[in-house]
């Protein structure tokens, strides 16, 4: 197989997914979506293939024998390796350990080695929750600042990284000023500017929040660098059928169809 790095050139559009969360139906609608854009050489994930929904085993199994550009998010952890799991809350500790025993000792370890950050081509960041903490989110301002400091520091070939973990789409600029804001993406392609630097979040395929239930990733082409977000409706219902047959909480099933 071809080196990542002997790659490069050829890449022109790659798919970016975050969060699939055992959600089969949605990680299907996805990919199914992708074929039909053409032209998509690389698809790259973000983390969280697994927790709260009740397709893991098949979601490791895509994402394996796809051979998908992985890192691994906090999910992935505390289910490879129990003691991760005690500090989170109720819902996702349950589905967690519930997900572990429908994984094989293969899933599991796929998981358990996949990198917590990695650089794509030399020239694009990946990670799941903040570059030096899975666990950590980009929110607020101050951990746009924080993040974008490690770039600066720790990866200075990277102006764009990408990241998950808050299931929610997100730009984040830095311009040549050092002044940090998020960036508006109502139109359909946001073209970036060569001279700034940038963190984007796809959103989540498997458990999409703020009140939107479709599955959510982005496109990304690389001349010129734009990024353009989709939204893909899936069977919904059927993702619920498999949370209830499964005896999770009730509660995981209800979310998704509220896109909270």
């Amino acid at each position: 197989m071809q080196s990542l790095q002997g790659r490069r050139r050829a890449v022109m559009k790659v798919a970016i997914i975050s969060d699939i969360h055992s959600n089969l139906e949605a990680f299907r609608a996805v990919l199914e979506d992708i074929n039909k854009e053409g032209e998509v050489t690389t698809v790259v994930q973000l983390g969280d293939v697994v927790g709260y929904n009740a397709s893991p085993s098949e979601c490791v199994e895509v994402v394996r024998n796809r051979r998908i550009i992985s890192i691994q998010g906090n999910h992935d952890r505390a289910v490879a390796q129990s003691k991760y799991a005690e500090s989170f809350n109720i819902l996702a500790h349950q589905a967690l350990r519930w997900s572990a025993k429908e994984l094989d000792s293969g899933q599991r370890r796929f998981l358990r080695n996949l990198p917590h950050t990695r650089v794509l081509w030399g020239r694009y960041l990946l990670f799941h929750g903040a570059p030096e903490n899975p666990d950590a989110y980009i929110y607020y301002l101050h951990q746009a600042k924080r993040a974008f400091n490690y770039m600066r520091k720790k990866t200075p070939g990277t102006r764009l990284a990408f990241f998950g973990h808050t299931h929610r789409r997100a730009v984040w600029q830095r311009d040549i000023r050092g002044k940090v804001a998020t960036v508006s993406f109502d139109h359909e392609n946001l073209v970036l500017d060569p001279e700034c630097m940038y963190l984007v979040n796809p959103g989540s395929v498997g458990q999409p929040r703020g009140r939107e239930w479709r599955a959510s990733y982005l496109l990304f082409s690389t001349e010129p660098e734009t990024i353009r977000f989709k939204s893909v409706a899936y069977d919904v219902q059927q993702a619920q059928k498999k949370i209830r047959e499964a005896d999770l909480p009730e509660y995981l099933a209800e979310r998704l169809a509220n896109g909270i």
